[in-house]
């Protein structure tokens, strides 16, 4: 953990902009994976009524679109959670040692 300190110390604006990434990146997959399931739940309610079978993941109702993207397991999910965590973390990180540095110039602001 030490060693991640050091690498934020050194540059903290980039260690910011890092972890905010991270975030957004798998907050946009998480939103985006709850809209694609309400979607294929609208999709196979239609078909439902039509009589035809259901389907079962993304890649058989947009075959077109790239659904590699979007996770639709535990272990999608557990990547987009731990993208969102680490830039929590960076972000947390980032944001002390930038409190550290203007506390050492004597920046009260």
């Amino acid at each position: 953990m030490h060693w991640l300190r050091s690498l934020v110390a050194r540059s903290p604006r980039r260690a910011l902009m890092l972890g905010k990434t991270l975030f957004l990146a798998g907050a946009i997959l998480i939103v985006g994976a709850v809209f694609a399931r309400a979607g294929l739940m609208g999709l196979n309610a239609d078909r439902s009524d039509a009589g035809l079978a259901t389907l079962r993941t993304l890649a058989e109702a947009y075959p077109q679109y790239p659904t590699w993207m979007v996770p639709e397991g535990p272990a999608g999910f557990a990547v987009s959670a731990l993208l969102v965590l680490a830039g929590m973390g960076l972000v947390v990180l980032a944001e002390a040692a930038t409190k550290r540095d203007n506390a050492k110039r004597g920046k009260w602001w």
